[in-house]
């Protein structure tokens, strides 16, 4: 089978995009163990300086999405989605089971708390209590534009995994 032009780009776009985006997350971890560290040794230009990073990371990471999602939606369902389906993959197959993203969920939850707290006491400094809100604004812009790219690919957003709980009884 000859692929057409949109799927020989949209196959390209997709695997180069979801590399670039794992390495950002690899990078994230590393940063945010290393906040973990500064927080608990309220070491504040360090924190600023991991803070400022992990921003830009994210937005790094929402626009290699961006990059990976920029084509045809025919191209996705005639090609990238079968892909991600049985026989290739376990039924309801997700992104949302890459253990590198979950580790990153969970080490954000564990910085969140410590920052909220040290702006709280007014131990952190407002550059620090700042670029902690910019990280944030950062993370709900990329979960925005995560919720367009599904919406453009998915219209009405079913999931692999909500189809696979949907008709599997789970």
């Amino acid at each position: 089978m000859k692929l057409t032009s949109d799927q020989e780009i949209a196959i390209r776009r997709w695997k180069l995009g979801h590399h670039v985006f794992h390495l950002h997350l690899t990078m994230m971890n590393s940063h945010l163990l290393a906040l973990h560290t500064a927080l608990e040794n309220e070491e504040w230009a360090t924190c600023r300086r991991l803070l400022e990073t992990l921003t830009r990371l994210y937005r790094a990471s929402t626009a290699s999405m961006q990059y990976a999602s920029d084509f045809p939606a025919g191209a996705y369902h005639g090609l990238l989605r079968p892909a991600m389906e049985p026989p290739w993959v376990s039924p309801g197959f997700s992104g949302k089971f890459n253990a590198d993203h979950e580790r990153m969920l969970g080490l954000l939850k564990t910085v969140r708390t410590p920052l909220k707290k040290a702006a709280r006491d007014g131990r952190a400094p407002d550059e620090v209590n700042d670029a902690a809100r910019e990280l944030w604004r950062e993370q709900s812009r990329n979960r925005a534009n995560h919720k367009l790219i599904c919406e453009k690919f998915v219209p009405g957003g079913t999931s692999l995994l909500q189809e696979y709980f949907a008709t599997s009884g789970k």
